[in-house]
């Protein structure tokens, strides 16, 4: 009889301790319709049955808030509860999983998604992973043996803030990012190691992406570590690739014949690199002694560049890194690395405001506005970072720059028009040309290049590389002999092209290409292609490349009302232009990849009419000095006046407040790139009381050697002391000082600034 009774009691144990409850979503400040949450509730207990479904656990539909009440009156061994809110224009739900014995959630997952077929999606994904390992039920983690001296940074659920009580006051509909914070490290733990296993869990934050599996992480040191970047990148180019290139280097004259693409990439990418996320080892690669590059970007600069790469390990374990070889051409390529890279950079600066305390959201579109408002160049001139790079080949700097600058700026976009949940989807629709990382606007409507149909190589050839240049790739073949501002003015109109390279007797190679363009400026185009002319002979007497390969001199080009067809080389250039107009391009529609995602509303731009100038967004308004040009098209300055001799001055916002250290740190960077723009030295004059646009400011001055000019840096508080206003000044002499002082005393305030209510 008692075995009896204590078979019983067993079997009810095990029945209380096999069901999991489930309760309503607790949506937050109209977070969710009343709709929209009982049917995420239910997708909630769905996708908890059907992943039980073989476990022998029974999953509860308990109603109520209160998850220690629901596992009282359930006598369930879990509960499950979700609570949502808005975020950055998603509604992310923060689910907790509960045990007998805490008030407090054993775990939590995020779910986020703009609409309820998202985040039905992404509960489907998410839900089950951790349902198991909140049981107990999820098998231990195996992995392979690797090499000596790897780290393992154990995957799992992201670090979250414990969610409030049901009985608190509602949040905002747009809650503060998360607080960075990490449990205390093992206190025999190298600090290094420390730094890579709190940013990983911050990362994972920030971007609401978690990993898959163990993170794990190689440290070498200088030599090994120079090692490893030149190995991860000869695994990409392969000698096939670097012929490829050295072809299309040659018959496009983007760098001298005698320029190796593989060696000029190594001495670049050996330069100043921290770390790297090695797609091909599923490795984060850093090197234990950081260069000086990363303490010059502030006592977590090396934090914010290891949040670049874990970004990528999270990009591979959450959407996949594709082998960019697969890809049909550089052109989509160097698109889709745009992305990869400027999700990236969007992830660094967003855990870089964090740690410093400042607004995610205008951090991001800040500083993706500012490396968009440079050219390569200027980008590495002013950042005195890459002097290798620097002096790279033209279309070596601006392919390894495009990415970070462009694709951040598309990346800052999307997020400002849907949050990191939108940039997530782009991963799944990814852009598909130069074009659309250049004109974000061209990406969101889904503005497809034209498949221009491959020229065929003509007899008694063979192909040598056959690819698509793109809008980047057109505009440096074009500015290696015509003019900048005239290429500028046309690039924005390619809609696509298609060439092919081919080799014939004796090594001498013939380019066949094929352009299309938009916009009625195809015979513009042709005349400017003949402007090149010239300069392609003058290399084809420069003799061959190291792999004895030579450009014919001879080209022929010709268009028609969409098409421009060159020929060039030693091949019946007629028959291949009369062969290459005749093939016509197939025009895609338009096809939004991500549907309709409209940008929110925005203030309207600054406008210079009548002599003076009015930014809507900052309430700002002021003279415009007679004789003075003005321009508000700078993406980093709300309007910028200048006269030729004389000098000029731009008023810009800094999204966050600049005092003590911050406030030198500006006048120090800001200075720093003034005199790279300016190619001169700097000699401190000293500091004086100012006043701008009503409010007290400080300016500080310097002497511009070599160029008779001084410059003037004011800042004052701005949005009560949450932002900053900033004017600089640059000036020829007595007069221009006495002009510009006249400029800054007419800028005033009209009213309250639309910008103060964005910052976050």
């Amino acid at each position: 009889m008692r075995v009896f009774i204590l078979s019983i009691f067993l079997a009810s144990a095990a029945v209380a301790q096999n069901r999991v409850a489930v309760l309503p979503v607790q949506p937050r400040s109209g977070a969710l319709t009343p709709a929209d949450a009982a049917a995420f509730t239910q997708e909630m207990r769905a996708a908890a049955r059907d992943s039980l479904a073989d476990r022998g656990y029974e999953v509860l539909a308990a109603e109520g808030s209160d998850p220690s009440d629901a596992l009282e009156r359930t006598g369930a061994s879990l509960v499950v509860l979700g609570r949502a809110a808005q975020m950055e224009g998603a509604t992310v739900v923060g689910i907790g999983f509960y045990k007998p014995g805490s008030s407090s959630p054993v775990s939590l997952i995020r779910v986020m998604g703009i609409g309820i077929a998202q985040l039905k999606t992404d509960v489907r994904a998410k839900l089950p992973g951790q349902l198991a390992t909140a049981l107990g039920l999820a098998p231990p983690a195996v992995e392979a043996k690797l090499p000596r001296g790897t780290l393992r940074i154990p995957g799992g659920t992201k670090q979250q803030l414990p969610e409030a009580p049901a009985s608190a006051a509602p949040p905002p509909a747009a809650p503060p990012p998360p607080t960075l914070v990490s449990p205390p490290p093992p206190a025999d733990e190298d600090p290094l190691v420390t730094i890579i296993r709190e940013t990983t869990r911050a990362v994972e934050q920030v971007r609401g992406l978690r990993r898959k599996q163990n993170l794990k992480v190689q440290i070498l040191d200088d030599k090994l570590f120079s090692a490893a970047v030149r190995e991860k990148a000869k695994k990409e180019l392969t000698p096939a690739v670097v012929a490829a290139e050295r072809a299309r280097w040659l018959a496009f004259n983007l760098a001298p014949p005698a320029v190796d693409p593989a060696q000029a990439l190594l001495d670049v990418l050996d330069e100043q690199v921290a770390g790297f996320y090695d797609p091909f080892t599923k490795q984060l690669v850093v090197r234990k002694d950081p260069p000086a590059s990363a303490g010059a970007m502030g006592p977590d600069g090396l934090r914010v560049i290891l949040a670049h790469e874990i970004e990528h390990a999270l990009q591979d374990q959450n959407f996949g890194i594709p082998d960019m070889s697969s890809l049909p051409d550089d052109d989509v390529r160097l698109a889709r690395s745009a992305l990869y890279e400027g999700d990236a950079m969007a992830v660094m600066t967003a855990f870089g405001a964090l740690r410093a305390h400042k607004p995610v959201g205008a951090s991001i579109a800040t500083g993706a506005a500012t490396l968009r408002g440079l050219d390569a160049q200027t980008l590495l001139r002013v950042s005195g970072k890459s002097p290798q790079l620097l002096h790279a080949p033209p279309v070596l700097r601006e392919e390894l720059v495009l990415p970070y600058a462009a694709g951040f700026a598309l990346v800052a976009e999307a997020y400002r028009r849907g949050g990191f949940p939108l940039v997530d989807r782009m991963f799944r629709s990814p852009p598909s040309s130069v074009h659309q990382i250049l004109h974000p606007e061209a990406y969101f409507a889904g503005e497809l290049p034209a498949a221009v149909p491959a020229p065929l190589p003509p007899a008694g050839t063979r192909a040598i590389a056959i690819g698509r240049m793109g809008e980047l790739g057109t505009r440096l073949a074009l500015e290696a002999c015509v003019e900048k501002e005239v290429v500028k003015e046309i690039a924005p109109h390619w809609s696509g092209d298609a060439y092919t390279i081919v080799e014939g007797p004796q090594g001498v190679l013939s380019l066949l290409w094929t352009t299309a363009w938009s916009g009625g400026v195809a015979p513009n185009v042709s005349n400017v292609m003949k402007l090149v002319q010239p300069c392609w002979q003058d290399q084809a007497a420069s003799g061959p490349n190291p792999l004895g390969w030579s450009m014919g001199p001879e080209s022929k080009i010709a268009g028609s009302t969409e098409l421009v067809a060159v020929a060039r080389g030693s091949i019946d250039l007629d028959a291949a232009i009369s062969r290459q107009l005749v093939l016509r391009p197939v025009m895609a529609a338009a096809a939004p990849p991500l549907g309709n995602v409209p940008p929110p509303p925005s203030a309207e731009a600054t406008r210079v009419e009548g002599g003076r100038f009015v930014s809507p967004r900052l309430a700002l308004a002021g003279e415009v000095p007679e004789g003075f040009d003005a321009d508000s098209s700078n993406p980093v300055a709300e309007v910028a006046i200048k006269k030729l001799g004389t000098g000029g001055a731009t008023v810009s916002f800094v999204p966050e407040p600049l005092a003590g250290a911050a406030l030198d740190a500006f006048f120090q960077t800001a200075s720093a790139q003034i005199a790279a723009a300016q190619g001169g030295h700097l000699t401190y004059i000293g500091k004086a009381k100012r006043s701008l646009a009503g409010a007290p400011a400080e300016q500080r001055s310097w002497a511009v050697e070599n160029a008779g000019m001084q410059l003037r840096i004011e800042v004052a508080p701005y949005c009560g002391g949450k932002a900053a206003l900033t004017l600089l000044r640059l000036e020829g002499g007595a007069a221009a000082r006495m002009t510009l002082d006249q400029f800054e005393a007419s800028i005033r305030q009209t009213g309250a600034a639309p910008v103060c209510a964005d910052l976050e």
